[in-house]
């Protein structure tokens, strides 16, 4: 919430204490926000007490008007007692023709007695006024008999805990989607996301990595433009009619598949069939795991896959660059066709022990390069940057600009 908005709360919260008339005046403002967070007591227990005024108030709050409210935000530290009680929650924010519904629980073991998942108000589904929605727990969603789903929401943030998921292909006018999946031994389907209208995705992946080996995601969206692959389990890919995609953003973590040249692979095979990108991001474990297998001659095969690239930014730090140098620098064969005619721009993170040859490669090679930054978070500054300035440039307009890390 920001400044002016909370001031707006505040006034009309002051104004309910100073005279009974307007004791909830508030419950009239466009967004209704709450968190039981002061339920609790600095070491982490709860009030009982405290709890139940806080449930009732929730009640209260949703009952005593029927005026449209733009956003019903709700955030607990534990789940409600009674999960009936927060479907009746949503179900009122429904009622009162919500735009925008985010709600946070915590997730519980599935193992645990008397586990209880999170269900989801029928009415939900079908809302015609609900745009934007943010679940983030352990829900199970229903299909809807009548074959459309969340007919009016254009971004959707969802936890999935659990093979039972949203058919996003009925959801007639889906944007911007983000799915945090976390697999686990109960996992028994593979991830599968087809839309029609989708433009924006951003996907998690984490889990057992011996589990996640068994899986496969697919990804079937024309119109996407932008996508975001954190991989911590690096399942494997596949991408169908992504003729739109111009923007990819792809985090590996590479710690957990050193052994694994099968599953290393999977990086490569995701990048062959994104043919259209103009700006990419390469994580340093996306990079790590095609380079430990293959050497440094991968590199220009990983950017011979988007001819049309403009923009890309290397992040070459990681944890224990000695990887880089066992692998070994051998001057590639060949120059990718956009690094001759089409990049403009080049982002680079490097370490102190990060090797220079792939700047020296890119500075000679790039033909029409703009702006080489250079994001260097080692000590000897001074020396690199005189070392950066002799290397041979292939377009005559580059320069070469040296930064702190990211947020610097």
């Amino acid at each position: 919430m920001n400044n002016s908005k909370s001031r707006k709360v505040e006034d009309a919260v002051r104004t309910s204490i100073l005279s009974s008339r307007w004791k909830l005046v508030w419950a009239s403002l466009p967004n209704l926000m709450f968190n039981d967070k002061l339920c609790y007591r600095r070491d982490g227990t709860s009030d009982n007490g405290a709890l139940t005024r806080f449930e009732n108030f929730v009640d209260r709050m949703l009952l005593s008007n029927s005026v449209s409210i733009s956003k019903f935000s709700l955030h607990c530290q534990k789940k409600p007692r009674y999960l009936s009680r927060l479907k009746f929650w949503v179900a009122l924010a429904i009622m009162r023709n919500v735009h925008e519904i985010e709600v946070n629980l915590p997730v519980d073991d599935p193992f645990e007695e008397g586990y209880e998942p999170v269900e989801l108000p029928d009415c939900i589904y079908n809302s015609e006024t609900l745009e934007i929605l943010k679940l983030e727990t352990d829900f199970v969603f229903k299909s809807p008999s009548s074959g459309i789903c969340f007919p009016r929401v254009k971004k959707f943030h969802v936890e999935i805990y659990k093979p039972n998921m949203p058919d996003f292909s009925i959801c007639p006018v889906l944007e911007d989607l983000s799915i945090d999946y976390s697999l686990n031994f109960d996992w028994d389907a593979d991830i599968s996301i087809s839309s029609q209208t989708l433009k924006r995705l951003n996907l998690m992946i984490g889990g057992p990595i011996v589990f996640a080996n068994e899986h496969q995601a697919t990804i079937e969206a024309p119109k996407l433009e932008h996508l975001h692959v954190n991989d911590g389990t690096l399942v494997s890919y596949l991408v169908y009619e992504l003729h739109s995609l111009c923007d990819a953003r792809l985090d590996i973590d590479y710690s957990r598949v050193r052994s694994d040249p099968v599953r290393a692979d999977h990086a490569l095979q995701l990048l062959k069939k994104l043919t259209n990108l103009k700006s990419l991001y390469l994580s340093c474990g996306t990079i790590y795991v095609r380079i430990r297998e293959y050497g440094w001659w991968i590199l220009p095969i990983i950017f011979n896959c988007s001819p049309n690239l403009e923009s890309f930014v290397l992040i070459m730090d990681v944890n224990g660059p000695e990887y880089y140098v066992e692998a070994g620098w051998i001057e590639p064969q060949f120059v990718p066709y956009c690094l001759q005619f089409n990049v403009k721009k080049i982002e680079i993170l490097y370490g102190d022990d990060d090797p220079l040859e792939p700047v020296k490669y890119l500075l000679k090679n790039c033909g029409v390069l703009d702006k080489m930054i250079f994001r260097y978070v080692g000590e000897s500054s001074n020396e690199l940057c005189k070392e950066l300035l002799m290397f041979p440039r292939g377009s005559k307009t580059c320069e070469v600009e040296l930064r702190g890390k990211y947020g610097d």
